[in-house]
């Protein structure tokens, strides 16, 4: 099984390239990685730093954008579906959430993660 991280970065580089398309994903990459010092494999496991960023270069609703996106393809990858999570939650506490439910319900296949 592939570890969270890099099923969370699987997602949100397919999210970036099918909105921006591959040449703006890499510049984005780039300036990523020239300003907060954040190499690509390193997305998934800090994900608050890539989005803090993103958010900063592309403003805050087309982050959220690829957030909320990212996060339904997360989703997908896990064979789950996505429910909207209320307004409250932030895309890290969606996130967070779906982690642990993830690692603790490994024994238990059908559960939903993603709900």
């Amino acid at each position: 099984m592939e570890r969270f991280g890099e099923l969370l970065f699987k997602a949100v580089d397919d999210t970036m390239r099918r909105v921006f398309g591959e040449s703006a994903a890499e510049l984005i990459y780039r300036l990523v990685e020239g300003h907060v010092f954040l190499k690509r494999e390193e997305v998934g496991e800090k994900i608050e730093t890539f989005y803090a960023y993103l958010e900063k270069l592309i403003g805050s609703e087309p982050a959220q954008i690829i957030q909320t996106t990212s996060l339904k393809r997360l989703c997908l990858r896990l064979r789950r579906e996505y429910e909207e999570v209320e307004k409250y939650f932030s895309f890290l506490d969606e996130l967070y959430e779906i982690k642990f439910k993830l690692l603790t319900s490994s024994s238990k296949q059908e559960r939903s993660v993603c709900n």
